[in-house]
């Protein structure tokens, strides 16, 4: 197929299908399904897509979603032009490859757990080109939006480490008090937020001072939060496993115990804004997408599927302009 480069879509890692999952973004009837890892040993995990806009990168973590794991050593290509797999990315020895993130040179960055390292790859010819040591097993990361800096938060490693992208070289090691799942940087580049590993908290680092400076409760254990396109909001996703119950939180970035909380089916994981900051859509393990309206804090019309179970990554992607918002 050719990407219509008109119709916007939703782009969307899920691991019961091992696939990428293309969605028509106005009525999110699937366009297409693009099998890139291995079913029971190579599961997609996160998603970036490339400088120029045309290629999609998704991690292959393995076997598992954390833990006990048989990690993959592939981050497969999609050409975002034909919706089609161009390959795969081989990281040799380095393995568990998750979180990724694309710098303004175009460069791919990739945490890989089982080395404690973070890769930096030139993503034409597909060569290493750095490994930056980390001395734990980074997961997640967070670039400022000026694109100098990168941040990785290490799961149940109880440190924060901050990377110059230029020089990509080790800046700081800033303490968090028991580790952290997935991080993000608020707009103006002087907060980290940074979801606790095990409880039900939020902790804000001043990107400046690097030091923690506050934390805010959770109704759950989070996932990851993301930031509204004006700021003004961050939305966690969030756990609560003896219960069973899923929730996205709703907080004022600039007073973040100012919250109030949707409950959802399932645990959610990565959530998408609106463009005009109205709406977002979560993505919930058990496959459903639903659209939640920020003024009420309330499940809406909207909604769609994945088209399988365990989705994690969505982005918006417009093919005209070779990206997502």
């Amino acid at each position: 197929m050719t990407t219509d480069p008109n119709r916007r879509l939703i782009l969307m890692t899920v691991k019961e299908n091992v696939s990428l999952t293309v969605l028509n973004a106005a009525n999110g009837n699937t366009i297409a399904v693009i099998e890139v890892g291995t079913h029971d040993t190579g599961k997609p995990h996160e998603l970036a897509i490339s400088i120029e806009g045309t290629r999609g990168f998704v991690s292959l973590y393995g076997s598992a979603d954390y833990g006990h794991n048989v990690p993959d050593n592939r981050i497969a290509v999609v050409d975002l032009t034909n919706m089609t797999l161009a390959g795969h990315i081989d990281l040799n020895l380095y393995k568990g490859p998750h979180a990724l993130v694309v710098d303004r040179a175009g460069k791919l960055w990739a945490t890989v757990d089982h080395n404690n390292c973070v890769l930096v790859i030139n993503p034409d010819t597909h060569k290493i080109e750095n490994t930056i040591w980390l001395q734990t097993p980074g997961h997640f990361l967070a670039t400022t939006p000026n694109g100098k800096t990168l941040y990785v938060s290490s799961k149940e490693y109880p440190v924060i480490t901050e990377i110059d992208i230029e020089t990509r070289s080790v800046t700081a090691r800033i303490p968090i008090p028991v580790g952290a799942q997935a991080i993000r940087v608020s707009n103006d580049g002087s907060r980290l937020f940074v979801g606790d590993f095990c409880r039900p908290l939020l902790h804000v680092i001043d990107c400046g001072a690097q030091t923690l400076v506050s934390t805010h409760k959770l109704t759950g254990v989070p996932g990851w939060p993301f930031i509204s396109p004006d700021g003004k909001m961050i939305a966690v996703t969030t756990f609560d496993e003896t219960k069973a119950k899923g929730f996205v939180e709703l907080l004022d970035a600039d007073n973040p115990d100012n919250r109030r909380v949707v409950e959802v089916a399932d645990e959610p994981f990565h959530v998408l804004f609106s463009d005009d900051g109205k709406h977002l859509h979560a993505a919930l393990a058990n496959g459903e997408v639903p659209r939640i309206k920020l003024a009420t804090a309330a499940i809406t019309d909207g909604g769609y599927h994945a088209g399988g179970t365990m989705p994690e990554a969505i982005v918006a992607y417009n093919p005209s302009i070779g990206n997502g918002p």
